[in-house]
């Protein structure tokens, strides 16, 4: 069975985060023989919005950005990349993202480089398995890093009920792609298997979720911010949110996301 580790970190003071993601990935079996010295590791973030600043809980906070990369640097010897594709079809979105939330300023001081996925090469991937999505484009970063780190944020969501761990991957696809799934599929049901089909092909290493703020309401970028005080990790996506909508009062399985995802084999949605 997979491993989610549970961390209480009541606020985002930087040592209280990295105290507790440090914490969280020493539960999580294996982590050290999995991360190596010298591997190029990716932080996917969940920079939704290009404009909203941190204290409204949409996108990844910035304090734990700067812990994980802490982290990876200083306690694995890592090479640290930044990278996500923001909400928007705008092509400035995902700059002004990494501006709004100071996550340049964090790039700035530690030598991690950021990719925007908007503007980096992609490549085609094409799904045999698919259920809604059989070929759709990613940013090729994300097949040249050695470690991928998913980094969502715990909200609501008016389309899907929950977003965290799988949807996270929908940001791997740049620029109007992500509209694209959303003509495709625009439907719950659909749009669910379409963002499983995405985690089916994009799933990442390991998934540390910002769940210290989260958001409830109209998710995932107009609700209101909620104190949750966790930081979650696992190796499984899935796992982590089967635990997470649970946490915050879910049935896992009523959640679209994560029951198609049980049902396809990509992870544990039952605890």
């Amino acid at each position: 069975m997979p491993t989610v580790s549970i961390v209480k970190c009541e606020d985002y003071e930087l040592e209280k985060v990295y105290n507790a993601i440090h914490k969280s990935l020493s539960l999580v079996n294996g982590v050290d023989k999995m991360v190596k010295p010298g591997m190029q590791v990716l932080l996917k973030l969940n920079l939704l919005s290009s404009s909203q600043p941190p204290e409204r809980a949409v996108n990844t906070h910035p304090v734990v950005v700067r812990a994980l990369v802490n982290i990876f640097q200083n306690d694995f010897g890592c090479e640290v990349y930044i990278g996500d594709s923001s909400g928007s079809v705008k092509t400035s979105s995902t700059f002004n993202a990494f501006r709004v939330t100071r996550i340049n300023e964090i790039a700035e001081d530690t030598g991690a480089k950021i990719i925007n996925f908007d503007k980096d090469e992609y490549i085609d991937i094409h799904n045999k398995d698919y259920e809604i999505l059989e070929k759709f484009r990613i940013a090729r970063t994300l097949r040249k890093v050695d470690f991928i780190v998913s980094v969502p944020k715990l909200k609501t969501h008016g389309l899907t009920q929950y977003t965290g761990a799988i949807k996270n991957m929908l940001g791997t696809i740049p620029g109007n792609g992500k509209k694209n799934v959303h003509l495709i599929a625009p439907k719950p049901t659909a749009f669910a298997k379409a963002l499983v089909d995405i985690h089916q092909m994009v799933p990442p290493n390991l998934t540390i979720m910002d769940a210290i703020v989260g958001m409830e309401g109209n998710g995932p970028n107009a609700g209101q911010p909620k104190k949750v005080g966790l930081i979650l990790a696992s190796k499984d996506s899935v796992a982590m949110d089967t635990v997470a909508s649970t946490i915050i009062g879910f049935e896992p399985l009523a959640i679209p996301t994560i029951r198609f995802a049980h049902q396809r084999g990509l992870g544990i949605g039952e605890l």
